[in-house]
């Protein structure tokens, strides 16, 4: 990929603790973002998507955390040693941010027009134009009656509804990235597909690129044009969807083998066996060793492997790439 909007390399996230070492939770990731590009991040829980999500809106210290080391550059900042004036010509401008749970993101006490308002103002509109663009956005993320919804409070709309308002706020000031950290998080199977169905579409409409962060492969398949995958911390296979189906790294193939819809009718569902490394604890060599099949002597000793292009746009961190592909 060449100058990708968005360029994260070897970044180091942790929580400092006095004289001792920091406790490193995501170490070296790798991720390059295109303009127009809607880029999945996929991975167990524990793995870092949040972390590195968070490093791009500089809400790290409210987890105690922070970047140690390591580049995230849009454009010419590097936002990696931006300071709290960076950060406000960034967050929610040029990079908007929808939460796993709406409930979280919304004032409780505030209605959803005024709530609206709040990112609008950043645009230096106001007043009744204010107004006006917040029922515009409402109705943009296909609410129903958007001039009644703007009176209401969070309390009163369904998870799928707070789910929009959170999508119409990400996208209020016309940023160039919106980062959804898995927006479809308890909310029923049909309502995941609304909300899927209609980032592509903001995204068709307006050119903006996404981060998309979710555990459900397949529906990282359906919208998203090139994925990242994530385990203990550190990026470990990135292509297209066409390439990541053919997986080159041991990890990817777990995770392919464990999706349910691809499981034979009446067949017991496969897992992937033991637990990710808690963070902290990873051994030497590559951190999903013990728990892969395919594991040589090799693979337990030295540094965690880095990504290495297997083709083009095509990178994993497995230096037995082709043994994965046999073996899927």
């Amino acid at each position: 990929m060449t100058a990708p909007l968005l360029d994260i390399r070897d970044l180091r996230i942790g929580i400092r603790r006095g004289r001792r070492p920091p406790l490193v939770i995501v170490d070296k990731a790798d991720l390059r973002l295109g303009r127009g590009e809607i880029h999945g991040l996929v991975g167990e829980s524990g793995s870092g998507k949040t972390m590195v999500c968070r490093s791009l809106i500089g809400t790290l210290s409210r987890r105690g955390a922070s970047v140690l080391s390591g580049s995230v550059r849009l454009g010419d900042l590097d936002l990696a040693t931006a300071d709290e004036a960076m950060w406000r010509t960034v967050r929610g401008r040029r990079i908007g941010y929808v939460t796993q749970s709406a409930l979280a993101g919304l004032n409780p006490v505030v209605t959803i027009g005024a709530q609206l308002k709040e990112a609008i103002r950043q645009t230096g509109t106001t007043g009744a134009d204010a107004d006006r663009r917040a029922v515009e956005l409402l109705d943009r993320v296909r609410i129903r009656r958007p001039e009644i919804v703007a009176r209401q409070h969070p309390h009163q709309l369904s998870g799928g509804m707070r789910q929009r308002v959170m999508i119409a706020c990400a996208i209020a000031t016309g940023p160039e990235i919106i980062v959804a950290d898995e927006p479809t998080t308890g909310l029923d199977v049909t309502v995941q597909a609304e909300i899927m169905k209609l980032l592509k579409a903001i995204q068709a409409e307006t050119g903006v690129s996404v981060i998309l962060v979710s555990h459900d492969l397949a529906l990282i398949d359906a919208v998203c044009d090139r994925i990242t995958i994530m385990h203990a911390g550190t990026c470990v296979e990135t292509g297209t969807v066409a390439q990541v189906a053919r997986p080159r790294h041991p990890y990817t193939a777990a995770l392919n083998r464990s999706r349910i819809e691809l499981a034979a009718p009446g067949s017991e569902l496969r897992t992937i066996r033991g637990r990710p490394p808690a963070v902290g604890t990873w051994a030497p060599g590559c951190r999903f060793a013990d728990r892969c099949d395919g594991a040589r002597p090799d693979c337990r000793t030295g540094e965690h492997p880095r990504l290495a292009p297997v083709a083009d746009g095509h990178m994993t961190a497995c230096p037995f790439p082709d043994a994965t592909e046999a073996a899927a």
